[in-house]
């Protein structure tokens, strides 16, 4: 693809009409993320009308994303912090939106319209419903034999039914929703979760039936972290504004000493924000020396970070810690 060609599907701002190229090219004229200043690593677009808004961390993203979604009625389950301001206002009658009043002027709403159309959603779940299954070695939300009880007559009856199975000597999972009367007879649970239960012995015939957790590839992946990231991350003076974009916890301060900085990598373990910096610190240091030249845009490099970090080691002379 001709950088004419990019530029002009770029210029369409069409999300579904850019194909990775030209989300490489957006990325690299827009290298911070447009509500942190964290790296951006995904191209930011409105999920109704595709139209592309800018670029942002995968944290920004996930959250703008869920914040977008409390806003319209899912085909399933809302999403987790969508499912959370709906849950806060069921049950309070209100919730605290001015923590998110930068993602919501982005989205180009103030908040007081913001919290009125999540209003008008909520408003629309009035119907309660009451599931239950039995337990198996899948996560309750991935479980398929869903039985249910609904729509019923209010609150208190659903809560009489959730009592009642609570009480089964069975292995159940117990769900209490709030759904829209829009004629969808649903198999499974929708809308809005109010109340997730189990019977007693439940959560630990689930942990029998999964067995042993297998833990290999997360400890190979934290393995690699170290022996590859952590000195490439040490090589060099870290700024605090890098600290802020690539740690998780927003209570911790830059470590004083290079000692310290190592704990705390090692500590952690794979981090997805230290990987992304460790991946740039490479790209920059080695100024094109790459084992494949397409790695010069960073969601490839990202992608080949083993590669291209034990290459930056051999490089370097610097393969441990």
């Amino acid at each position: 693809m001709t950088d004419s060609q990019i530029l002009a599907l770029e210029a369409s701002m069409d999300y579904r009409r850019m194909p990775s190229e030209a989300k490489a090219a957006f990325l690299a004229e827009h290298p911070q993320c447009e509500l942190c200043t964290r790296p951006s690593v995904q191209v930011d677009h409105d999920h109704v009308s595709y139209e592309v808004r800018g670029a942002l961390c995968r944290r920004c993203n996930s959250r703008l994303g869920s914040l977008e979604a409390a806003l319209r009625l899912p085909p399933g389950l809302f999403q987790s912090l969508a499912g959370d301001l709906h849950r806060a206002l069921w049950r309070g009658g209100t919730v605290e939106l001015e923590q998110y009043a930068g993602d919501v002027a982005y989205l180009g709403v103030s908040v007081g319209e913001f919290g009125r159309r999540l209003r008008a959603v909520q408003g629309q779940l009035v119907l309660p419903y009451v599931y239950w299954a039995p337990v198996t070695k899948a996560p309750a939300i991935r479980t398929a034999a869903w039985m249910k009880i609904g729509p019923l007559c209010d609150d208190a009856e659903a809560e009489r039914h959730r009592a009642r199975l609570v009480a089964s000597s069975e292995p159940y999972w117990v769900w209490v929703t709030r759904e829209p009367d829009d004629g969808v007879n649903s198999p499974a649970p929708r809308a809005l979760v109010v109340a997730a239960d189990s019977t007693e012995g439940a959560r630990e015939l689930h942990q029998q039936l999964r067995g042993p957790v297998d833990m290999s590839r997360h400890e190979a992946r934290d393995r690699d972290f170290a022996e590859l990231a952590v000195p490439v991350l040490l090589s060099r003076t870290l700024t605090a504004e890098q600290f802020r974009a690539a740690h998780w916890r927003d209570d911790e301060q830059l470590s004083a000493t290079v000692e310290e900085l190592r704990e705390l990598l090692l500590g952690y373990g794979y981090m997805a924000g230290w990987l992304d910096l460790a991946v740039r610190i490479a790209l920059e240091d080695l100024a094109g020396d790459l084992p494949d030249a397409r790695w010069v845009v960073f969601s490839r490099a990202r992608w080949h970070w083993r590669a291209l970090l034990g290459h930056w080691g051999d490089r370097q002379g610097c393969r441990s810690v």
